[in-house]
């Protein structure tokens, strides 16, 4: 990670302006002479891309509140924050007046991101690799960040309704000033693939640190976003790019990893690093996916699915005193989420493509070469599957356990195989029973309130 001294002197500008007291109107001088602190160099550009702050942490995770991986008992429920209370009981209103981190967070990364895009062509000469590289940085994190949002705040993709359903506000512009309305599903998966694509022509193979994306990187985000969108083959092409540089899956009995420590896994600034990571990314720290606050437990039917030579379930999970599993093998080696792109997910991808496009064969092979690293060492015996249904069932089962608490992939694919394969969700909590249907409008975060009275935008129906 390298952070280049003149973030400091530009840091007040990037700040969201809600963040500013409205009691003091001192900050609206300085604003009137912004220009004066707006970053001006082409190292200065580079800082910004290279605040680790902002570009790799804090991502959302709400969506695995919501999701039928965890459970929450009752006597700890009332230790998370008013929001995750009311996300895992899908409440019709999340964040009862409140500000949204899960908003607000991914919309400050795609300031940035314009920051970067509107400073770019009036920045110092620097050379054509340099720019193109900083640009692609810039249009991949204003990618991810809006592939982060509508996986929240939008219907999940339909191509029969996606040119009518609401999408997000896309802005294209840092001016705070400027308000957006939103545009369609369509339209914002058409402003994600955009930007992706064009930060695969423009990003290196390799960079020099490892908060920087890459060109793989970007293939996984084309990858998750075809995915979702149900476009297979497109999803497979991305995914096999991903992996073409980046081949390597981590061997779960490498001595990298470290079975009795906290978190397992190394974190990305170790000297031995995860080589599957394509993209480090991390959680917002919520209390009820933090293991140490104890509040957040595994579902008894997600534990048991794993076999007895399967590693993922004593590295992926600790078992307390009360035989209660929670989840500790993060991809982060913190208490954090992993919520970036790995080789693993794009294995699976590539398996799931397959499967669905009728190759059974490359399908299994796929999850083969991922399994036989997740076993103890010589006892996987390899899956044979002659048919696309039972591969596609295999591999969906296998998704679920590999990235549990990874990002939000189980809400992501609840949400996306709503209609094929149709799952209710049902908790109890405080001696109230709680359902979510497949389809249900609260699959659907609502806007949190501020930002409807500041912008008039129409609001998600819950």
């Amino acid at each position: 990670m390298k952070i280049n001294k003149c973030f400091c002197q530009i840091l007040f500008v990037l700040t969201p302006p809600l963040l500013v007291s409205c009691g003091d109107t001192d900050w609206l001088d300085v604003k009137r002479y912004k220009a004066d602190v707006m970053p001006h160099t082409f190292a200065d550009l580079q800082a910004i891309m290279d605040n680790h702050f902002v570009v790799n942490l804090n991502y959302p995770v709400l969506g695995q509140i919501s999701a039928d991986d965890i459970y929450i008992p009752d006597d700890r429920l009332n230790s998370a924050s008013v929001a995750e209370r009311n996300a895992y009981i899908w409440a019709k209103d999340i964040y009862q007046g409140a500000a949204s981190s899960e908003f607000a967070g991914p919309n400050e990364k795609i300031s940035y991101a314009n920051i970067v895009l509107e400073r770019l062509p009036l920045a110092d000469q620097t050379s054509e690799s340099e720019r193109a590289g900083i640009k692609g940085q810039a249009l991949f994190l204003r990618s991810f960040a809006t592939y982060q949002l509508a996986q929240l705040f939008c219907k999940a993709y339909d191509p029969a309704t996606a040119g009518q359903d609401p999408g997000l506000q896309l802005r294209a512009s840092s001016d705070p000033n400027l308000t957006s309305q939103r545009s369609t599903v369509q339209q914002t998966y058409d402003r994600i693939l955009a930007d992706a694509l064009e930060a695969v022509e423009l990003l290196p193979q390799q960079q020099p640190y490892r908060t920087r994306p890459t060109k793989a990187a970007a293939h996984g985000m084309l990858a998750k976003a075809y995915l979702v969108m149900g476009m297979f083959q497109q999803a497979l092409n991305h995914a096999d790019l991903a992996l073409k540089d980046q081949a390597k899956i981590l061997d779960f009995n490498s001595d990298i990893i470290q079975p009795s420590s906290t978190y397992r896994f190394p974190s990305f600034t170790a000297q031995r690093s995860n080589p599957e990571i394509l993209f480090h990314a991390e959680s917002m720290g919520l209390a009820s996916v933090n293991p140490s606050q104890a509040i957040t437990f595994i579902d008894s039917g997600l534990t048991s699915s794993y076999q007895n030579n399967d590693l993922r379930k004593t590295l992926f999970f600790r078992v307390d005193a009360q035989g209660r599993f929670q989840h500790v093998g993060r991809y982060t080696g913190t208490a954090r989420v992993f919520t970036g792109i790995a080789a693993n997910e794009m294995l699976l991808i590539q398996a799931e493509c397959h499967a669905r496009l009728g190759n059974t064969t490359e399908a299994i092979s796929r999850l083969n070469l991922l399994l036989k690293n997740r076993f103890k060492a010589g006892t996987f015996t390899e899956l044979q599957v002659s048919d696309k249904d039972s591969a596609l069932n295999l591999i969906l089962s296998e998704r679920r356990k590999e990235l549990v608490f990874t990002g939000q992939a189980r809400w992501e694919d609840l949400r996306r195989l709503a209609k094929e394969r149709p799952m209710p969700l049902r908790r109890r909590a405080n001696g109230m029973e709680y359902a979510l249907l497949p389809g249900d409008k609260r699959y659907v975060l609502p806007f949190p309130d501020l930002e409807i009275q500041l912008s008039g935008i129409l609001q998600n129906q819950r």
